[in-house]
């Protein structure tokens, strides 16, 4: 990212080539349809251009670009007018194994999720991110970062039959 910020438009493309997909996929899994995931895409990738600068060497790279492509979806909600719920179990996942079909049921329970607890799911524990960066992201202290993903867990295990 530095090397962008010197103007290095090849690595610009590289650094799009390499995260485009984990972009993309962070839009769709929170629940944007696939014409609407495009357009967030692309403005997300437009921000980060035209923000270069705001970037802190030190700060890891995933992280601010998935913090930009999750406050361009905020935005865009905002501007439709949707709002952010909340859900109130706290149980873990049941096992995914052995199970071929579950994917596309879970992604359709992940999917169903309040915004807020999507986010921190997918963050948390689809891409990784440790409480304290989960945090930053979402803009609340580490023990509600962790909150929303036990919520989001349990929600998640709710929905997918298991108990609660």
């Amino acid at each position: 990212m530095l090397r962008v910020q010197n103007g290095d438009e090849r690595s610009y493309e590289v650094l799009f080539e390499r995260h485009s997909r984990a972009v993309h996929g962070l839009l769709r899994r929170s629940g944007e349809p696939p014409e609407r995931a495009a357009e967030l895409f692309q403005d997300t990738w437009l921000k980060v251009y035209r923000g270069r600068a705001t970037y802190q060497p030190g700060q890891r790279f995933r992280s601010w670009l998935f913090g930009i492509a999750l406050n361009t979806r905020r935005d865009a909600a905002r501007r439709a007018g949707r709002t952010i719920h909340e859900a109130e179990e706290d149980v873990n996942l049941p096992t995914l194994r052995g199970n071929p079909d579950l994917k596309l049921t879970l992604d359709a329970a992940i999917e169903s999720l309040p915004d807020s607890l999507r986010e921190a799911f997918l963050l948390g524990v689809v891409y990784g991110f440790d409480h304290n960066e989960l945090a930053g992201q979402l803009g609340v202290s580490p023990d509600n970062a962790r909150a929303r993903v036990s919520r989001a867990r349990a929600a998640l295990r709710v929905k997918l039959g298991g108990e609660a």
